[in-house]
Order: structure tokens, then sequence, then C-alpha cells
């Protein structure tokens, strides 16, 4: 036993892991999925609002088809990179040569996407009209805006951005998506 974990710790220090994130997800499915349905305003009650359900998703997921392109650009090109130095037999010239144009490559698909998206969005509307936050981002510590926005009809500052009959059955306003200065002040924690 010694030997097997002196020899494949790595591997068993990765399962824990594997496993402990797999539960933790369970998780955190389990217990929203057990949330209670939120009320949601009437039709056209929350006055003039700039996209319908249906438009909305088309332009998010055309954003997010932009996304990929650059981004599968950047990882071929990557892999393209790795794989120079690991194919056997080639020039060490040839090797440099393949890495150092297949590295432009991946970072000139990097800048690309990154000049290009901030255009793209403008040219589809994708910014909220009260804040000015772009309404597709990729967020590491929060749930991404374009969620927010269509789970709850409303983007973080408050503003109302879909009719209310386009949300789905038992979705509608929620306070915690909302940023800390648009929600109330929170109670003191108990010690």
């Amino acid at each position: 036993m010694q030997a097997f974990l002196e020899r494949y710790w790595f591997a068993v220090a990765l399962s824990i892991g594997a496993v402990i994130w797999v539960w933790r997800t369970r998780l955190r499915i389990r217990a929203s999925a057990r949330t209670r349905p939120r009320s949601r305003p009437s039709s056209g009650s929350v006055g003039p609002v700039p996209f319908r359900g249906a438009e909305f998703a088309a332009k998010v997921a055309r954003v997010q088809r932009f996304h990929w392109s650059w981004i599968g650009a950047m990882i071929a090109f990557g892999l393209v990179c790795v794989s120079a130095f690991v194919v056997p037999g080639l020039l060490h010239a040839t090797r440099i040569g393949v890495a150092s144009v297949a590295g432009a490559g991946a970072f000139l698909s990097w800048l690309v996407g990154a000049i290009r998206e901030a255009p793209l969005l403008r040219q589809l509307g994708l910014y909220c009209p009260q804040c000015g936050a772009a309404l597709v981002e990729a967020s590491e510590d929060q749930v991404p805006l374009q969620l927010v926005v269509k789970e709850t009809g409303q983007c973080r500052c408050g503003a109302w951005l879909l009719d209310p009959a386009d949300l789905p059955s038992g979705q509608g306003p929620d306070d915690r998506y909302l940023s800390r200065s648009r929600q109330g002040p929170r109670p003191p924690a108990d010690r």
C-alpha cells in the first residue's frame, strides 16, 4: 500500500479533490432546486424594457459563439505550439519556428477577441441602459450577468431589461443578484 501511495500520490490526491468537488456541486444543485418560486410582476408593469426574452437569448448566443471562435483558435494554436516540442525527429530550428508562429497566432487570436468584443456588444446593444455594465460577461466569483438577466429580468443595478412575461415560470426579481449598493442594509452578524 505504501509503494502504491508513493508512486501514485498525485492521482490519489486528484481523485479526492474531484470527489469533493462533485459532492459540493451536487449540494449546490440540490439547494438551488429547493428554492421557492419568486413572484414576478405582471407584463408591462415595469415600464419599457430594451429586450424581449428570445431576442436577448439570440444576442447572447451570438456573443458566446464569437467567444468560442477565438477561444477555439487560441486552443488550436496552443496545441500546435505544444505538439512542436512533442513530435520526435524535428530539427531544433523547425521546433522553434513552429512554436513561435503558433504562439504568435494564439496571442493574436486573444488580441483580436479582446479588441472586437466591445464593438460587438455595442452593436448588439448588450449594455445596461442604467449602469452601462456589459450584459455578457465571464465571472469567476459571481453568477454571469447574462444568467442573472435571463432568470430575473433585471441587471444587478436593479434596472428591468426583460419583460416579466418573458421570464420562466417561477422566476422573478431576486435580491441575491442585486449589487450591494442596491440592497437594503444588512443585519449585523451574530458573534
